[in-house]
């Protein structure tokens, strides 16, 4: 496959937007969003379907994400110390808790899930390991940027992105973003009621690695009215004792 670094570029943007929703697109779709002339999307998908990191849905046309870009995503998490055992501390967190778990990680100042863990929920909240969240809502995004060092970058970052109001509830004033960032601070965890997905409310307690530095966060998402006060005051708890052992396995 001989490719020149602008067709990898373009071959990066394709699978990136194949990581989102609707996760499945065609030829023509690309093309339009992604503004690649159709031919060089075809030739990519081609090239990228011999080697299975994209499939080709036979009734729709469609195109998605193949199982050989999990092996390449998998040799991120294999890489992780301890990944196992951390694996293992949110399996027994949600056990606890009842709650949908879920562990995020700072990579090049992007917010992704590593871990999601939905066992115990009759509903299916349907956070997907491997996307990258929003660092103004939701409780990852909060949680880790909130913790963000140093400032002044922290600063650049918030006033670079565009906060984008997906719930009446979003924080889109950077301003008033980093006024949330320093509450967080205080309080030593973040809350998310309804500023990502509507109805959704979510807890992050963030993860220090051996430097003391912010490098994930551990969190429960449940749907908004399940969860009284006392209960969540339970579930904070059990989120920090969390967040005390999985530290332990980082470095």
């Amino acid at each position: 496959m001989g490719y020149d670094n602008s067709s990898i570029d373009k071959a990066f943007m394709i699978l990136e937007r194949l990581a989102r929703k609707p996760y499945e697109m065609t030829a023509l779709e690309l093309s339009r969003e992604l503004q690649i002339n159709r031919s060089t999307v075809h030739r990519i998908l081609n090239d990228l379907i011999v080697r299975t990191v994209v499939v080709k849905n036979p009734v729709n046309k469609k195109y998605s994400i193949g199982p050989g870009a999990y092996r390449i995503g998998s040799g991120f998490l294999n890489k992780q110390p301890n990944i196992s055992s951390i694996s293992a501390e949110l399996d027994r967190l949600a056990a606890k808790t009842r709650q949908s778990i879920g562990y995020a990680a700072l990579v090049q100042d992007k917010i992704l899930s590593v871990f999601e863990v939905e066992s115990y929920q009759p509903i299916q909240i349907g956070y997907k390991v491997g996307v990258v969240y929003p660092i103004h809502c939701g409780a990852y995004g909060k949680c880790i940027m909130a913790f963000y060092e140093p400032y002044e970058r922290l600063k650049e970052i918030v006033y670079s992105t565009k906060l984008i109001k997906n719930t009446p509830n979003t924080i889109t004033d950077p301003e008033e973003l980093l006024r949330e960032y320093e509450r967080i601070r205080k309080r030593g965890y973040a809350i998310s009621d309804e500023e990502n997905v509507k109805g959704l409310v979510g807890i992050g307690v963030p993860i220090r690695n051996i430097e003391n530095k912010v490098v994930a966060c551990v969190a429960a998402k449940y749907i908004k009215g399940n969860v009284d006060e006392e209960e969540q005051k339970i579930i904070i708890r059990h989120l920090l004792e969390a967040s005390v052992k999985i530290e332990k396995l980082i470095v």
